[in-house]
């Protein structure tokens, strides 16, 4: 695995830009403010997590099908893994965006809680990824057949296609969600407990470091840009956050 330090916008584009080369634009980013966290989904990050999975998405269908005006469908697993994923669950899926200045943002947005620790944009050929994992050369969409069946373990014990297990699958957002549809929002749904970084050769999966110094100067390099809180998250709580920055208020 190659992995780039980088503390200015600049070298971040050049570096994509080498990368594109190789992999056109096929390539995703995953922003970090820990550069020391592994590639595993939250679900995984501790036993008990993976013990309760099952529950808490039951639990979330249950909670959230009586508030939401239009809920998925209740077998459409994508969907639901989607939605507790990008309102803080753990779920056994990893956001990536298409966007490194994105995936940027999600790295250094935490500089103020966070001015001890490096951060890192992981760059991912999920094309890739799904071909070394026996996929193909090909990007299933997230309400594909083998994406949900990929994603019912997570809901149920029967979990019958076992060519499925042990399984690493790279997959695009279908979701009607203008949050995920305006963080360029993909996934990776993990049914193995392996890391990405340790089955992943030089030309699948790369890491960038920011360092801890480089943080500030990088999330104010990327307001210049238009990635903001009210960008990245559009609701009027993250446009009035936008405001009293701009405002100093």
């Amino acid at each position: 695995m190659i992995t780039r330090e980088i503390t200015t916008i600049d070298e971040l584009l050049i570096f994509v830009n080498e990368l594109s080369k190789q992999h056109g634009l096929d390539l995703w980013y995953r922003g970090e403010e820990n550069s020391e966290l592994s590639l595993i989904p939250s679900i995984q990050r501790s036993q008990k997590r993976i013990d309760v999975e099952r529950f808490i998405t039951n639990d979330f269908y249950i909670k959230a099908k009586q508030i939401m005006d239009n809920p998925p469908e209740k077998h459409n697993y994508a969907d639901w893994v989607a939605i507790m994923q990008h309102y803080g669950l753990p779920t056994r899926m990893l956001d990536w965006s298409r966007s490194p200045l994105i995936a940027s943002f999600f790295a250094t947005e935490t500089y103020k809680e966070n001015p001890e620790l490096d951060a890192s944009v992981w760059v991912l050929s999920p094309i890739n990824l799904n071909e070394m994992e026996g996929f193909g050369r090909c990007i299933y969409p997230n309400d594909a057949d083998t994406t949900q069946e990929m994603l019912l373990p997570a809901f149920k014990h029967n979990h019958h296609n076992h060519e499925l297990d042990d399984k690493i699958l790279a997959c695009a957002s279908t979701n009607n969600n203008l949050r995920m549809y305006s963080q360029q929002s993909n996934f990776t749904v993990h049914n193995s407990l392996r890391r990405l970084e340790d089955i992943c050769d030089e030309n699948t999966l790369y890491k960038i470091i920011i360092p801890r110094d480089a943080k500030k100067f990088f999330i104010k390099s990327l307001r210049v840009f238009g990635i903001t809180e009210g960008s990245i998250y559009p609701d009027l709580e993250h446009i009035s956050k936008d405001l009293r920055h701009s405002y100093e208020i």
